[in-house]
């Protein structure tokens, strides 16, 4: 026996009659149920350690799923499987979903305009919907119902917050002939917390509003060579700006939507391209015709799927990367310095890079599948994506691949998380019907794959809830 070794001593006694034919086996009995005697707790302290190690590590998990639920596109709960389909009755949910905002209660706040003319006409109203029901939990009504000789009624609502709202800032345009030429506009002031108007005014015919966050309202009017913006601030009135936009919008008062708060700037959309305003000074800092917003509150103008040019901050930079930024979502911000632009280099197979946000130079480059695109998501650093077949994570900053997991078939081109797994819906190699699969965010490990509910055929996420588009409209996934 080693040092240190124990061995299991059975003592008899040496006095008394010769042992029986059954000796031998009492003995190995009596040995067994000591020895089981002695050392039967380590079995079950093992188990108890298992168990207790994945109660610790279940609850990191979802401490940080947590965190990053925090973040605007990430699902609110855990998913897990089965899914069970609750339906949602209401035909305005489908819109709210869409234009809605969610408000700091966790109602769906939309606009409805109403139906119809003359006195069976109704008034145009907000709504406040369970986002999970789709019922109505209340109404506040913002314009009459439209007179008689209405042709059009146009209507948006804005809140000037990335998160949940507090205000909404409605704009209502009616139009009393066919070409759609704004004949009366409307600004009306909503709080979501009172369900009450606050205030409402008369605007030019065709002018639009966008808030920028609570305490500033920024108003563009537009005129024959230009558009005209006033910020104002919304506690006193006081004009903190204004600017002119040198190019009119292409239609004015024909739909709602060309002034729009993006970061820390205004963005104006006159049809043959954009312009970029800061909200701050009033300063126009760039107009182009692929002008946008990236993360890092960056200004850039992407031309086609050749070129992106890296504008900066406050539009003055110079610097370009080859290809076409692809914005991640969700995106929590980390890894601030790197932008992913998609290379289209000929082939079907394309490129995807990491570039550096200021300069343009390549930090990585990976393999895109061009006939798969779907977003990505980026938390922690990570970069998590997916081609037809395959679901991978990579290292944001240097592209060093964390891990790469084999799935079957991309059904829907889209990539979601509930901040512990990366969701997909793909088709079934055996029965070919739909299922959700979700893959683990640490190792990229399958941990589940379910069928969609019968007649669901698509998913995906708004306002931290997961829905499904049905053969009866749309469903609260659970």
């Amino acid at each position: 026996m080693g040092a240190g070794g124990m061995a299991e001593v059975l003592l008899e006694d040496a006095g008394g009659p010769p042992p029986g034919p059954g000796a031998p086996e009492r003995a190995r009995a009596r040995r067994a149920r000591a020895l089981l005697r002695r050392w039967w707790p380590l079995p079950v302290a093992g188990v108890l350690a298992v168990v207790a190690w994945q109660s610790v590590t279940d609850a990191r998990t979802e401490s940080a799923a947590e965190r990053l639920r925090a973040t605007p596109g990430v699902i609110d709960a855990t998913v897990t499987a089965p899914l069970d389909a609750g339906a949602t009755a209401s035909p305005e949910l489908v819109a709210a979903l869409f234009s809605g905002t969610r408000t700091q209660q966790g109602y769906l706040a939309a606009l409805v305009l109403g139906t119809g003319t003359g006195p069976d006409a109704g008034p145009a109203s907000v709504l406040g919907l369970d986002p999970e029901t789709g019922e109505e939990v209340w109404r506040v009504e913002v314009a009459d119902p439209p007179p008689v000789d209405l042709t059009s009624r146009g209507g948006d609502c804005r809140s000037g917050r990335d998160g949940p709202a507090r205000i909404l800032w409605c704009v209502i345009t009616d139009s009393r002939d066919l070409a759609g030429t704004a004949s009366a506009t409307r600004l009306v002031e909503v709080h979501l917390g009172d369900h009450a108007v606050r205030s409402a005014r008369d605007l030019a015919p065709g002018a639009e509003a966008s808030p920028v966050g609570d305490a500033t309202l920024v108003v563009g009017t537009p005129a024959a060579e230009a558009v005209h913006l006033v910020a104002t601030d919304v506690s006193s009135g006081e004009q903190l700006w204004a600017a002119d936009v040198p190019e009119p919008v292409a239609y004015p008062g024909s739909s709602t939507g060309w002034l729009t708060h993006a970061g820390s700037h205004v963005l104006v959309d006159t049809g043959d391209a954009t312009w970029a305003v800061d909200a701050g000074t009033g300063q126009v800092q760039a107009g182009g015709a692929g002008v946008g917003v990236t993360r890092g509150d960056r200004l850039v103008d992407v031309h086609g799927s050749s070129r992106t040019l890296l504008l900066g901050v406050d539009g003055s930079g110079t610097a370009e990367a080859a290809g076409e930024v692809h914005p991640a979502a969700p995106d929590d911000g980390s890894a601030p310095g790197v932008l992913v632009v998609e290379v289209d280099d000929g082939s079907l197979q394309r490129l995807l890079r990491g570039v550096d946000a200021s300069s343009g130079a390549v930090l990585w480059e990976r393999p895109a599948d061009g006939m798969s695109r779907t977003n990505q998501v980026l938390l922690d650093g990570v970069l998590y994506g997916s081609s037809a077949t395959t679901v991978w994570a990579v290292d944001a900053e240097t592209g060093e691949e964390r891990w790469s997991t084999e799935g079957a078939m991309l059904r829907d081109f889209r990539l979601m998380t509930d901040g512990v797994h990366l969701l997909r819906v793909e088709r079934d190699p055996e029965s070919g019907v739909p299922v959700l699969a979700a893959y683990r965010l640490a190792s990229g490990r399958r941990a589940w794959a379910a069928p969609l509910p019968p007649g669901v055929d698509s998913v995906w996420t708004q306002g931290g809830i997961l829905y499904g588009q049905g053969d009866d409209g749309v469903v609260v996934l659970r």
